[in-house]
């Protein structure tokens, strides 16, 4: 799954004019003694957390009065299985045996499981690491040793991969009637039979499938269903059905075991639908219904459901205390439906419905009366992407409430520590973003619309506010070369390590996985754009929607220092890159990170300085960034509390150095005091090598354009940008001379040159000295000249070298 997807203008995405209208939260209806409706989401989905959509429907049709009833199939299955009865069950009636030492691993396993389940949903397994640990493993060994007993198959908790796979119409067909190789043949007739024999008046029943993973249960509860209701009316919707839809042709075998699809969004169609089937008429007409037609399909199109009309999600009939496995459960809502922006990577917008957002007093309202029903108070927006406006409406409509919430949104320019607080407050603890790579020409290939250079200070804010985030990453898009997928693990290893050790925020995360081609996403649409030669399904897959390709264009080379660097660690770099095999479930990490921050605690400070700190030489402190301003005063940055502090630009230019050594009077030497205590400055170890004032420009040091650096003219402006970080820098006469002289040592003499607009640096070259730089100014203009050099060193458009052609590194840069 990959549900991130960038914005049209950052600051104003394509959003209707006004969000829908806030719907009234009414309490569920009673639903009848024997409903006529049955929604159904089957194995296998999530098992820490009920899916949205049935809950969601279920609450449309008793709102139009209609006797229907939900079940959640899913958590059911494991709830059975994960049982010592049910693993002993299942076991006795296979034909398959466990013997030795496998049937000893089952057994122990089996006898704990019961303890084990109920301890991963009891609030205790949220702080108890090792606990939750040694719990999760004992139920892995009860379906490790299902799976042993169902060949062909391994179980797990995020998926059910059977011999049969769903990429085929035809192999879907076998499993529904293979009782040795489909395990959900043996357990729904122990949890789906009997429910339908205790409805007799049921005469729908709708099957919600959301992901190829529900496929085969799904066909495989409408067999019993069609074997114990023959009369009933049974129809499949949701998103994966939505997706395959139109590769149905009249005769296709799924119309054997189901009357009908639903297409696209079913609030409005499912109404349609039951009271049109409960009425004894067909269903043609119904919104985004596919049924057969004599030797055709009748298809008709969606409508876009009133997100401002949707009732309050109606999940009385899951049980909510025993059937996930995490406490709580967080229970699913919606701010938003679809999406703003269209990656390339990514079928989101393409198989669903126009993007718009709900008003943020109706979520508010909406989160009130599911903790009123259910008394709950942690939630998950299972949105495709908050934006920032969505966010800024639930920072206001939530606080002061006790929710605790987490979502998915994208980098954006407009994500400060303003905003990060806000939502802390609001009770956001946790947001997961689409970081995909660290590389800006990738990202620029993958349609994400953003910049690089968001990238880390949206990090740091959210973090200095308490918000941990889960960053998920792309490997191998077309035409990312291996040495920049170690850049983008790279760089997601450092922000969970400043995470941890400067932030105190222990629960951020990061998953990588290889990039895949879906069959709706833009690159299968266009593949010649992207230099994707796309090769044909295999015999019989006629249900494939990951696209085997091949890729036939160039990959970039490394264009500077910087990126031979990474492409000479890239091996190891991406050999060590994180695992998240052994990472919890999304929801047990932010209850985690809600139990871990229940109340935010003041920052870290360090203890006053001792009598003696005076003789200990002083550096600006690691995470602060030094930006030059006019006049005789620098101004130091610390992003964690979004703190200024001024120093006299004499005294940082005097550091590394001792405050004894370096202060002219008292007052100096007070400043330098607080500095120290408000960690702006810290400890100069002996072995520090880094530049940390202007002033440290030297004649020996080696100056040039840092990789990605190009120098652009437009019109009479001329700007320094770069591609790895999309900043953009315009410079005064003087400045684009200064640059000019660096773009030409950095590209050698009439090398490198790029079209009339722009111009590519960064190449292998001596570079610049700074001797040879200040000897080429006018008298009296060094400081300056300095200044600016110092400025583009901070900003990365600059890379600096000791004559041995060891790299200097820029103090505060991170």
């Amino acid at each position: 799954m990959h549900p991130r997807n960038p914005a049209p203008p950052p600051d104003t995405p394509h959003t209707p004019d006004t969000p829908d209208t806030p719907a009234t939260a009414d309490a569920p209806d009673t639903a009848p003694s024997s409903p006529r409706v049955l929604l159904v989401n089957p194995p296998l989905w999530n098992p820490y957390a009920p899916h949205l959509a049935v809950p969601l429907l279920l609450a449309v049709l008793r709102r139009h009065g209609v006797a229907a009833r939900a079940l959640d199939l899913s958590a059911e299955t494991m709830r059975h299985l994960l049982s010592r009865e049910g693993a002993g069950e299942y076991a006795a009636h296979r034909s398959e045996t466990l013997t030795g030492r496998a049937l000893d691993q089952f057994e122990a396993a089996r006898s704990a499981v019961d303890r084990a389940a109920a301890f991963l949903r009891s609030p205790a397994s949220v702080e108890d690491i090792d606990g939750h640990r040694a719990a999760t493993a004992v139920c892995h060994a009860v379906l490790d040793g299902m799976a042993a007993l169902t060949p062909g198959s391994r179980l797990s908790f995020d998926r059910f991969d059977l011999r049969h796979r769903p990429v085929s119409s035809a192999q879907v067909m076998r499993a529904v009637t293979d009782p040795v190789h489909n395990p959900y043949l043996h357990v729904f007739e122990r949890v789906l039979v009997p429910r339908l024999r205790a409805l007799p008046d049921l005469e729908v029943v709708g099957l919600s499938v959301s992901a190829d993973s529900q496929l085969i249960a799904a066909l495989t509860a409408a067999r019993l269903v069609r074997r114990e209701r023959p009369g009933a009316h049974i129809t499949l919707g949701g998103n994966f059905v939505t997706r395959i839809a139109d590769r149905l042709r009249p005769g296709h075998p799924f119309f054997t075991l189901v009357d009908s699809l639903v297409c696209y969004e079913g609030e409005e169609s499912v109404v349609a639908l039951v009271d049109r089937l409960l009425a004894g008429r067909t269903p043609h007409g119904v919104p985004g219904i596919v049924v057969p037609d004599g030797d055709a399909l009748h298809r008709c199109p969606p409508v876009t459901a009133s997100l401002g009309e949707l009732p309050v999600p109606d999940f009385t009939d899951h049980p909510l205390t025993d059937s996930y496995l995490a406490p709580g459960p967080v229970l699913p809502v919606i701010a938003s439906r679809s999406c703003a922006w269209k990656c390339a990577f990514c079928a989101i917008p393409f198989a669903s419905d126009a993007f718009r957002m709900r008003a943020p007093e109706a979520v508010v309202a909406e989160l009130d009366e599911l903790h009123r029903r259910h008394g709950i108070r942690h939630f998950q927006f299972v949105d495709e992407i908050l934006t920032v406006r969505s966010m800024r409406g639930l920072a206001r409509g939530l606080a002061g409430r006790d929710y605790r919430w987490y979502g998915e949104t994208r980098f954006s320019p407009t994500i400060d520590r303003r905003l990060t607080d806000a939502l802390y407050a609001a009770g956001c603890r946790r947001l997961d973003l689409g970081l995909e790579s660290y590389n800006q020409d990738v990202l620029d290939r993958m349609r994400k619309d953003i910049k690089a250079s968001w990238i880390a200070p949206n990090l740091d804010a959210l973090l200095a506010s308490g918000i941990s985030v889960h960053l998920f990453g792309i490997a191998g898009f077309p035409g990312e070369a291996r040495w920049q997928t170690a850049r983008t693990v790279e760089f997601a290893a450092a922000t969970l390590a400043r995470s941890r050790e400067r932030y105190g925020v222990p629960d951020s995360t990061f998953g990588i996985g290889p990039f895949v081609l879906d069959a709706l996403s833009p690159v299968a649409a266009a593949p010649e754009e992207y230099q994707v030669r796309l090769e044909p399904p295999g015999p019989g897959e006629d249900l494939q929607m990951a696209l085997r390709y091949d890729y036939v264009g160039p990959f970039p080379q490394p264009r500077g220092a910087e990126d031979r660097d990474i492409a000479a660690r890239a091996d190891r770099v991406l050999s060590g890159s994180p695992d998240s095999a052994d990472r919890p479930a999304e929801e047990v990490v932010f209850l985690r990170a809600d139990s871990r921050r229940g109340h935010r605690a003041a920052p870290p400070r360090v203890p006053c300085p001792g009598t003696r700190w005076d003789h200990m030489a002083l550096r600006p402190a690691g995470g602060w960034v030094i930006r030059l301003r006019d006049g005789d005063r620098t101004l130091l940055y610390e992003p964690r509390e979004g703190a200024l502090f001024s120093l006299p630009s004499r005294l940082l230019d005097a550091l590394p150095g001792r405050a004894v050594d370096v202060c002219r009077d008292q007052a100096e030497h007070r400043l330098l005091r607080a500095a120290l205590h408000h960690r702006c400055l810290e400890a100069a170890g002996p072995d520090a090598r880094s530049l940390t004032s202007a002033a440290q420009l030297t004649g020996d040091l080696l100056l040039r354009l840092a990789p990605g650096a190009r120098l652009v003219h437009e019109g009479t402006d001329t700007l320094l940008t770069s591609w790895i970080t999309g900043q953009r820098l315009r410079l005064s006469a003087s400045g684009a001379a200064a640059a000019r002289l660096l773009a030409d040592a950095s590209a050698g003499a009439g090398a490198g040159k790029g079209a009339d607009t722009a111009e590519d640096v960064g190449c292998d070259s001596d570079g610049l000295r700074w001797a040879e730089l200040a000897a080429r100014c006018a008298p009296g203009s060094v400081p300056r000249l300095r200044a600016f050099v110092w400025r583009l060193l901070i900003a990365r458009f600059l890379s600096v070298e000791t004559p041995d052609r060891s790299a200097h590194r820029v103090a505060g840069r991170r």
